[in-house]
C-alpha cells in the first residue's frame, strides 16, 4: 500500500513544496497537500496555539490539523540553517515539538534537521534518512534527492522570473513532467523551461497603465503568498493599478551582492532576506514605494519594520507602509489603507515628473 505524506500548506511550504514533493514522489509515496487557508483552518490552530504565537504559527497548527485521518506521515522539516549563515526563527526550529505538545492523535512526523553548518552533505543524509523510514532504497532514495534538487533550482528560477509561487509551482510540475527517463535536464532545457513558463504565465503587470506604480511588497513568503491572511493583498494591488515586485523576484545572487552592504546583520534568515532584496530594488532605482507586510507579535520584524522605515526615509523618504496583519484582520480595513496608499504613490509619481 501507497503511504501518504501530508504537508501543511503554510510557513515553509512556500520556498520549498516543490523541491519536498519531487523527492517524495520520486520515491513511490502520495503527497497530500492541505487545503487553502480558510476561518475553520485559522479557528482550529488558534485552537491548539498557545495565545501569544503568531498567526502563521496559527495557521500551520490548523493545516496539520486539516491533514489528520487523511495521511499516515506528516512532513515537518527542522529548518535551522538553509544558507549556511543566519538561523530561522525559533518557531521554526521548534515547530515539530510544538506540535506533537499541541495537537493530539497525529499520525507520525517525518522531521528530517536541515541545517547547512554540519556539512554541504548533512540535508542529504538528512533526506536519505526520510526515505529509509518511508521503506525506500539508498539508491532510489539517492536519485530521488538529485532530482528534488533539480527542480527546487529551477522553482527559484521561475520565482525570480517574477512568477508567484502560485504559478511557478505549476509550471515546475509542468517542466518535471517532461523530464527524460534516463537522465537529468540539462541547463539549456531548464532555460527553455523558464522562458516557455515565463511566455505562458498570467502577467502581474497591472492592466491600468495610467495608474502603474512600482510597488515593492516585502516581508516572509508565508505572509505574503497567503490570500486569506493577507485578504488578498497583491490581487487587490493589481487591481488598483500597481505593478508587484516581491523578494522572490531578485535572485538569490542579487540578494547575497547587498550582504556586503548591509549595516546591520540581523540572526533570522527571512528577515535578512527581506532587507537585502528591499536594498536591491533601493540600488537598482526600481520601486515608487514600499510595504512592509508583518505579522502581530512577530519579533523578529519587529526590527525589520524599523530598519525599512529609516532606509525608506534614507532613500527621498521614499514612501513607506508597515501592514501588519492578524486573525481580527478585516478585508475592508486593509483595502482602505491599500487605496490610500496607491492614490498618494500616483500623485507623488506625477509631481515628480
Amino acid at each position: 500500500m501507497t503511504a501518504r505524506v501530508g504537508v501543511p500548506r503554510s510557513l515553509a511550504y512556500y520556498a520549498f513544496y516543490p523541491q519536498w514533493k519531487t523527492y517524495l514522489e520520486e520515491l513511490g509515496t502520495e503527497v497530500v497537500l492541505s487545503p487553502p487557508t480558510t476561518k475553520d483552518i485559522i479557528d482550529q490552530g488558534i485552537k491548539y496555539t498557545v495565545t501569544d504565537a503568531c498567526i502563521p504559527i496559527k495557521v500551520f497548527h490548523g493545516h496539520v490539523a486539516a491533514l489528520i485521518g487523511q495521511v499516515d506521515y506528516i512532513l515537518i522539516p527542522r529548518l535551522v540553517s538553509i544558507d549556511g549563515d543566519a538561523t530561522l526563527c525559533p518557531k521554526f526550529l521548534g515547530l515539530s515539538d510544538m506540535i506533537k505538545a499541541s495537537i493530539q492523535g497525529i499520525p507520525p512526523l517525518l522531521t528530517p534537521r536541515l541545517d547547512i553548518r554540519d556539512g554541504r552533505f548533512a540535508p542529504m543524509k538528512a533526506w536519505l534518512r526520510v526515505a529509509k523510514k518511508l521503506g525506500a532504497g539508498r539508491q532510489k532514495a539517492w536519485l530521488a534527492y538529485r532530482k528534488a534538487v533539480q527542480v527546487g533550482q529551477y522553482y527559484e528560477a521561475l520565482l525570480a522570473n517574477h512568477m508567484l509561487p502560485s504559478e511557478a509551482m505549476l509550471a515546475a510540475d509542468k517542466w518535471r513532467a517532461s523530464w527524460p527517463k534516463k537522465r537529468p535536464l540539462s541547463l539549456a532545457e531548464a532555460r527553455s523551461g523558464i522562458a516557455s513558463a515565463k511566455a505562458s504565465k498570467t502577467p502581474m503587470e497591472a492592466t491600468a497603465t495610467s495608474r502603474q506604480v512600482q510597488l515593492a511588497v516585502v516581508g516572509y513568503p508565508y505572509m505574503l503568498y497567503d490570500d486569506y491572511v493577507t485578504c488578498g493583498l497583491l490581487t487587490n494591488l493589481k487591481s488598483l493599478g500597481a505593478n508587484i515586485l516581491t523578494p522572490e523576484m531578485v535572485p538569490a545572487k542579487c540578494r547575497k551582492a547587498q550582504a556586503k552592504k548591509q549595516p546591520k546583520y540581523l540572526f533570522w534568515h527571512y528577515s535578512n532576506q527581506v532587507i537585502r532584496a528591499t536594498y536591491h530594488f533601493f540600488e537598482e532605482k526600481m520601486i515608487d514605494g514600499l510595504i512592509h507586510v508583518t505579522a502581530f507579535g512577530c519579533g523578529p520584524d519587529a526590527m525589520v519594520d524599523k530598519l525599512l522605515e529609516l532606509d525608506c526615509r534614507k532613500q527621498n523618504r521614499l514612501p513607506y507602509l508597515s501592514l501588519c496583519l492578524d486573525e481580527h484582520t478585516g478585508v475592508a480595513g486593509v483595502m482602505t489603507r491599500l487605496e490610500a496608499f496607491v492614490d498618494m504613490l500616483v500623485r507623488r509619481k506625477g509631481d515628480l515628473r
